[in-house]
């Protein structure tokens, strides 16, 4: 059952999707965009297929085609208006309006994906990531970043914030094999990095 706050939540990104590609958070976003991306980059070969759940108006996935240009992209999203702005700004990508814990992507079809700051707004997150992990080929990667909380503080903000240890441990409940854990600005933000499991089914 989706709880009142979540549905405040899409409606609220919905409202914003006009003003977000000009408001000052993106020189914040940006720099987690391409920390995210250098998280990947040591990696060979260029991906054939890059995901991005709770990808807004698509800015991450514009860098991606500017760094892949050959691969096919998918960018999904809750609020309706985030995906209508997308849609505008990247017409050649494909932009799909759901939440993380239901992704219309087919079974094993992506090699990379993404999440930048959207996963403490995800209703399940233990669903959402074993959705990502389902969708993800044997090998394939996630790149995951988001705010990073102390457990207590979490609670104490009623936040999805999640503290480095308990992300490890949905990493790992999802399916996943954990690569890496990195703190940005100013230990605020964590990225970390992992594998779908050869043997995950």
């Amino acid at each position: 059952m989706v709880r009142q706050d979540e549905v405040r939540d899409v409606e609220h990104f919905s409202r914003w999707a006009d003003t977000y590609e000009h408001s000052r958070i993106q020189r914040y976003i940006d720099r987690i965009h391409d920390a995210m991306l250098e998280a990947v980059a040591s990696e060979r070969g260029a991906p054939e297929s890059v995901l991005d759940v709770g990808c807004g108006t698509g800015r991450l996935l514009r860098n991606v085609r500017r760094r892949w240009p050959s691969a096919r992209l998918v960018g999904v999203d809750p609020a309706d208006g985030m995906i209508a702005v997308a849609r505008r700004l990247a017409p050649n990508v494909d932009f799909r309006v759901a939440p993380a814990e239901s992704l219309p992507v087919a079974d094993a079809s992506i090699d990379l994906a993404f999440s930048a700051v959207s996963f403490h707004h995800w209703t399940d997150q233990l669903r959402g990531l074993r959705e990502v992990a389902r969708t993800l080929r044997p090998g394939g990667r996630l790149c995951l970043a988001d705010i990073r909380m102390p457990g207590w503080v979490s609670k104490l903000l009623r936040s999805k914030a999640q503290s480095a240890h308990r992300m490890r441990r949905l990493i790992d409940q999802a399916g996943l094999e954990l690569q890496a854990q990195r703190m940005i600005y100013a230990r605020v933000i964590l990225v970390t990095t992992a594998l779908k499991r050869a043997t995950a089914a």
